[in-house]
């Protein structure tokens, strides 16, 4: 696995995230709120390595992260190690909300 280190701006955006992710947990059965934006959606999906939401809505996990990293640095060439980090970041996060 690549060892891959974050922007402040990923680090931000994983900030995000993690409420959007707490709340799909807390209150919609792990699944994303239908008003998001697709992208926020896919990217909460992701986090939560919600594979069934992602196949449901036609995306793969190599599709998600395309549309996630749209307008966003995403220069890796190992996505999922990035991935992962900002699955790691989120749990962070939200442990540190309580």
């Amino acid at each position: 696995m690549s060892i891959v280190y974050l922007t402040g701006v990923e680090i931000e955006f994983a900030r995000g995230l993690a409420g959007r992710v707490r709340w799909a947990r807390e209150h919609n059965n792990g699944f994303p709120s239908p008003a998001w934006p697709t992208k926020e959606r896919l990217a909460v999906a992701l986090a939560m390595g919600n594979q069934d939401y992602l196949t449901q809505q036609g995306y793969r996990i190599s599709s998600a992260l395309d549309r996630v990293c749209v307008g966003m640095i995403c220069r890796y060439d190992d996505r999922i190690a990035w991935l992962n980090n900002i699955r790691d970041l989120v749990d962070r996060f939200i442990r540190e909300a309580g």
